[in-house]
């Protein structure tokens, strides 16, 4: 009987102390990460329609976007406490590739909560 209110205790126990946790979860990181790459992504494509007709212009831009990266993954988060309210120092592995070639790097970043909304920095 001792056994199940230690266990009962536990299992009530977990939930709300993670639930106290404010660092952003590891598909909020993930998120952001897929939004950066986005951005940039959609920036090149924008600064490409913007070429118009010329053809030297197209080339270098069809060039450029050849050499953007690709994200095909992000894994194994974590984020610590950093100095400063709702700021937390992150690493994750990210995989993506550039010219059909693919790496990951394990990197590490800041995530930072402002206006009660999750952003990226450096």
């Amino acid at each position: 009987m001792i056994h199940f209110k230690t266990l009962l205790v536990l299992a009530i126990s977990i939930p709300l102390l993670a639930a106290c946790s404010d660092a952003p979860s590891a598909s909020t990181v993930e998120g952001l990460i897929e939004d950066q790459y986005q951005q940039a992504n959609s920036m090149m494509e924008g600064a490409m329609s913007q070429a118009g007709d010329d053809e030297m212009a197209k080339a270098v831009g069809s060039m450029m976007a050849g050499m953007m990266p690709t994200l095909e993954n992000v894994s194994d988060v974590n984020c610590d406490a950093a100095d400063g309210k709702d700021t937390y120092r992150c690493t994750a592995s990210i995989t993506h590739s550039i010219g059909g070639n693919s790496q990951t790097n394990s990197t590490n970043f800041l995530v930072y909560k402002v206006n009660d909304e999750w952003a990226l920095g450096n």
